[in-house]
This record gives C-alpha cells, sequence and structure tokens, in this order.
C-alpha cells in the first residue's frame, strides 16, 4: 500500500512539473531513483529523461563533464535537430570548449526559464526535435534542441577529433573532451590540488602523471564508479600512508630517523602486499588495462622507495662514510625535495630494472636473501656520490 502511495506521488510530480511547476522537480527525481519499482515506474515516462536534462542544466549544482546532469536516455549525439535550431546558431558554436558547452546549456535553460509561457510556445513550434515523445514541455524541446545543435555543429568541425569514447567499459559513450585538461589530479571533480611530494613519486614511477578525470570520462557517474572499483582492486595510498616516516617533531639523529624511516617503509609495504595479495578482481566499469597499469606503478614506487631507504641505511652506519651526503630519509619531509636523491633514485631504478625479477611481488623483508639487497648494499656508496 505504501509503494502504491509512492507511485501515485511520483506520477503526480512528473505531471506538475510537465505543467512548469519547478517545485515538483526534486519529488519527481528523487522517487525515480528510490526503489527499483519505481524506478521502473519512471521509465514508463519517456517524458522524464528531457524533463531531467532541463531541470538539472537550471540547478545549482557544477557540472565538470559532458554529460553530468544528462540521463543516458537522451541522446545528444544522434537526435533530430530542427532545421530552424541549426541555422540560428552562431558560427562561434564551433570553436567551443567543454566548458563554454556545459555554460552554453545553462545560459539557455536560464533564458527559458524566464520567458512566458507564450513566448516558450511560440519558439517551440519550430524548434522541437521530431524525435521527442508527445508531452515534453515547450522549455525542455527547445533546450534538447539547442542541446543537440551544439553537439552537430562541433561534429562537422575541426573539433570533431575531441569526441572520444568514454573508458568505462559498461558505458562506452562517445563524448566531447576540449579544453579540459587539469594539471595533476584525476579526482573525481578534477580539482588540481597536488600533494607536496608529487614530483618524487613521479619521479620513482618514471611516467608522465594519469590523465585528468574529466577527458577519460563522459560523466561524474562513470568517473566515479571506474575509480570506485579500482581503488577497491588497488588501494590508493595518499598522505601520510604513503610519505611514512618518523614524528617529525621527534629530535632524533639522522641515522635514527633513516632507520626508523626504513621500518616505517616496510610495515608500509607489507601491509599493502597483504592488502593485494591472492586478489583477482572483477569489473563491470574499470579496465583490466588500467587495474594492471595502477598496480604495477604502486609496486615500482612503493619497492623504489623502500630501497631507496635500505640504501641510506646502510651508509648511515657508517660516519666517516655518509658525511656530506644527502640520505634518504635523513631529514624531516625529505620526499617534499626529491632533487636531492633524484640521482640516486635513477642509480636504484636501473639495478631494479636489471635485478627484480617480479614486478607484482612488493618488497618489505629485509631478512630474506635476494641478489637485488645485495648489489644495493655493495654500490651504496657510489649511489648516493
Amino acid at each position: 500500500m505504501a509503494e502504491d502511495a509512492l507511485v501515485v506521488a511520483l506520477q503526480h510530480a512528473i505531471l506538475r512539473v510537465t505543467e512548469g511547476n519547478t517545485a515538483f522537480f526534486e519529488l519527481a527525481h528523487t522517487l525515480a531513483c528510490t526503489t527499483r519499482a519505481l524506478t521502473a515506474v519512471a521509465k514508463l515516462d519517456l517524458r522524464l529523461p528531457y524533463l531531467i536534462a532541463y531541470y538539472n542544466a537550471l540547478s545549482e549544482h557544477s557540472h565538470s563533464f559532458f554529460y553530468d546532469g544528462i540521463p543516458t536516455a537522451v541522446d545528444l549525439l544522434h537526435g533530430d535537430v530542427p532545421d530552424a535550431t541549426a541555422r540560428s546558431l552562431p558560427p562561434q558554436v564551433a570553436q567551443h570548449t567543454l566548458a563554454s558547452v556545459i555554460l552554453d546549456r545553462t545560459a539557455l535553460a536560464i533564458r527559458l526559464s524566464r520567458m512566458s509561457d507564450k513566448e516558450a510556445e511560440k519558439l517551440a513550434s519550430t524548434y522541437t526535435p521530431s524525435d521527442l515523445p508527445p508531452g515534453v514541455p515547450p522549455r525542455v524541446a527547445v533546450f534538447i534542441a539547442r542541446a543537440r545543435g551544439v553537439v552537430r555543429a562541433l561534429q562537422s568541425s575541426p573539433a570533431a577529433s575531441n569526441f572520444v569514447v568514454c573508458e568505462n567499459k559498461a558505458c562506452k559513450q562517445r563524448f566531447f573532451r576540449a579544453g579540459t585538461s587539469v594539471s595533476v589530479s584525476i579526482d573525481l571533480g578534477g580539482h588540481a590540488v597536488a600533494e607536496p611530494s608529487s614530483d618524487y613519486w613521479s619521479l620513482l614511477v618514471n611516467t608522465r602523471p594519469e590523465p585528468p578525470a574529466e577527458r577519460r570520462f563522459c560523466s561524474k557517474r562513470c568517473c566515479a564508479a571506474f575509480n570506485c572499483e579500482l581503488d577497491a582492486a588497488v588501494p590508493r595510498l595518499r598522505g601520510k600512508q604513503l610519505d611514512v616516516e618518523p614524528d617529525p617533531g621527534l629530535e632524533i639523529s639522522a641515522q635514527a630517523r633513516v632507520l626508523a624511516g626504513l621500518r616505517k617503509a616496510a610495515k608500509r609495504n607489507e601491509e599493502f602486499a597483504r592488502a593485494i595479495r591472492g586478489s583477482k578482481p572483477s569489473f563491470k566499469a574499470c579496465t583490466k588495462t588500467a587495474y594492471k597499469s595502477r598496480l604495477e606503478s604502486t609496486v615500482r614506487k612503493l619497492n623504489l622507495d623502500f630501497l631507496l631507504l635500505y640504501s641510506s641505511s646502510v651508509l648511515s652506519e657508517s660516519r666517516s662514510l655518509s658525511r656530506g651526503l644527502v640520505l634518504a630519509g635523513g631529514r624531516v619531509r625529505w620526499r617534499n625535495r626529491p632533487n636531492f636523491v633524484a640521482a640516486a633514485a635513477r642509480k636504484i631504478a636501473v639495478l631494479y630494472e636489471k635485478f627484480h625479477r617480479d614486478p607484482s611481488t612488493v618488497l618489505h623483508n629485509l631478512l630474506l636473501s635476494s641478489l637485488l639487497l645485495q648489489k644495493l648494499k655493495e654500490q651504496s656508496l657510489s649511489i648516493f656520490r
């Protein structure tokens, strides 16, 4: 009985939204996502996806992905575009970036919302796509026509090369990505906030930073699903989880700081090895290529960091050998200044490539016999000189 009442409430809310009562949109949108039964009812009303696209453009939520706020049922790439819409688009549309495409949608939705009903109906008489379901409100029809028209103009311009396939393998929609470069971050919102030690870790991995999220996914939803699966399979270490070291406020000698840092790095690596041991993840959104790349790059940087500290610890035991050398782990937050250990890290990387057989093995046990550790011990002095 309660669910029957919710079905009636959902149908009534959709009806009121189509009549132009915006106060009912949040109710309709929320109820449509509440239960499977309500979702099934919502899917029966073919107008709802178009209503959602229009009212999401009017919302205060920020959008940074091409399909943010656009339901998958709304086809922007292949749907009908009225001739009047195509003729009304200015030439500058072909030079749009992703940001300006999203801004264009928002600005249009705001202009339409401020029109009178008669003005909107007059526009809709010539600007309504032929493939929309019956009953789509005039403002929504004009909004969809313009959104499709902008995409069509971009597809027939030099910017067409900026349409790519979403990396979420459950999606694979084509989307527009021009002008979305973000310097360092792959956070869901694309905020470029780098860790102070990011240059150090990039040095160890010896690859370019991962492409920003906006250039890989069509929507926040796809990005979140992809990264959620990837993070579950290969834990993403950040901040103090990655930059392990003794308490910065602790007054101890450089030698003691190096040895304590080595122990903490060994513990960090052991915990990571335990987390991925025997893991055979299956993915719906993430790709095996991304999983393998994340796993190998994480193992490599953890191992090289551990080996750099191990080599430093060998030298730190001798005052005469370590005199005048800048050893890894000898100073507080040493990873924030990678230039001092960059040469040593590169030399260790050469030995690592030569003597470390399995790229998926995480090093953490100094008691095991290892040709790599033996070579590092023998060459520690030349590594830091």
